[in-house]
């Protein structure tokens, strides 16, 4: 069975904008560097560690928790979203791992096991990640939406999952625009990060 292009083609529009997510990260630093190194009167050997360490902004614990729970979520919808449909990966989705699907409890622990080591990831990068942003109080309240988004998303993959073999293309669909409305709003610091170093 061939895999279908449009799913495919959506999870490689998802992957280029995670890439660009951060290639803008990696050109704030270097705007800000090279402003940094124009504006210095001190002739010293410039470090980006330096820089990093002069940049943190706290950004509270109830946002990190939130953008920690945001990403973790983003990666079981993600996964849940192709691989609870086995129209996407006939070879490699979760119905192929009969003892897990068969438990009671199977889809947590499919969800665990996708966070058990990209999870740990998210808890130490993540906030170090926003800390070097000016992210705006509105901001912070509009990624509140974002695990909202996220839930959403995984209840249309558990509807699907939960049908098959039957198959609702809305429910995937809708699954989808959550998914990537969420990543949207999770890399909206960092965009509007750069958009405002470019200003100045």
């Amino acid at each position: 069975m061939s895999m279908p292009r449009f799913e495919i083609s959506l999870l490689i529009l998802l992957a280029a904008a995670m890439i660009i997510g951060h290639l803008i990260h990696m050109a704030y630093f270097s705007r800000i560097e090279r402003h940094v190194k124009e504006t210095s009167d001190t002739d010293r050997t410039f470090l980006r560690n330096d820089l990093k360490r002069a940049l943190r902004i706290p950004q509270g614990a109830n946002f990190n928790t939130v953008m920690i729970f945001s990403w973790s979520l983003f990666l079981v919808a993600l996964v849940f979203l192709y691989f609870l449909t086995p129209t996407i990966f006939p070879e490699l989705n979760y119905f192929r791992f009969s003892a897990v699907a068969s438990e009671n409890f199977g889809l947590a622990i499919f969800g665990g096991a996708v966070l058990l080591i990209p999870g740990l990831f998210v808890a130490i990068h993540i906030p170090r990640a926003y800390s070097y942003y000016l992210i705006h109080m509105r901001l912070k309240e509009m990624n509140l939406l974002t695990p909202v988004l996220l839930i959403g998303s995984i209840l249309c993959s558990v509807h699907l999952g939960t049908i098959y073999p039957a198959y609702d293309q809305l429910y995937w669909e809708l699954g989808y625009v959550t998914l990537f409305m969420s990543m949207v709003l999770l890399l909206s610091p960092i965009i509007i990060g750069l958009a405002e170093e470019m200003r100045t």
